[in-house]
């Protein structure tokens, strides 16, 4: 009489992670673009929130804000530091105008750039002249692959599935040697 068998065979073993592995690979992309698709909401969800922060800045102080970051140096940090590019405190000033410091949600640590500019490389080309039509209040962001630029510029301008989005509307590439630039205009001043 034979004893009873403690455990699994080798066969078992393999068709349990045989199942592991086809699940893992069904559900692994849609992990991936699940996140991707966050991080393109929560730019532009940023990006809408920063459009009111600068209006307030504005309002008190009756100039437009520069705002990087990562540059901690005297006057690149207005909406949450009150100085001025010479150290010295804004007139009419009452921030901070955001309630945490901005972050690139695409890449960690990645670049982020708030100005106020009518320069071609940066300005939007609303009616797509192939000219900048004004100034604007601009974000740029790097690290951002040329797939998330396109789903970005299909939320804002609902162009992301023509070639126009990387030269016309809110959504574009920098004109640059850089591909990973995006600017984003937020309001037309």
């Amino acid at each position: 009489m034979q004893g009873t068998s403690k455990g699994f065979t080798l066969m078992e073993v393999i068709g349990v992670l045989a199942v592991i592995a086809i699940i893992a690979a069904v559900a692994t992309p849609q992990i991936f673009q699940a996140i991707q698709d966050a991080k393109v909401t929560a730019l532009v969800q940023e990006a809408n929130d920063l459009k009111s922060s600068v209006a307030r800045y504005y309002k008190d102080t009756g100039t437009w804000p520069r705002h990087i970051p990562t540059n901690k140096k005297n006057g690149f940090r207005q909406l949450m530091v009150n100085k001025d590019r010479k150290g010295k405190k804004i007139s009419g000033w009452d921030g901070p105008y955001l309630e945490a410091e901005l972050q690139n949600p695409i890449v960690t640590g990645g670049y982020l750039d708030l100005n106020v500019t009518s320069h071609k490389s940066l300005a939007c080309d609303l009616d797509g002249d192939k000219k900048p039509d004004g100034t604007f209040i601009t974000l740029r962001v790097d690290g951002v692959s040329d797939d998330l630029a396109k789903e970005i510029s299909q939320m804002l301008d609902k162009d992301g599935d023509t070639n126009k989005w990387k030269t016309s509307g809110r959504v574009k590439r920098f004109n640059g040697n850089h591909r990973s630039r995006l600017v984003m205009c937020l309001a037309r001043v």
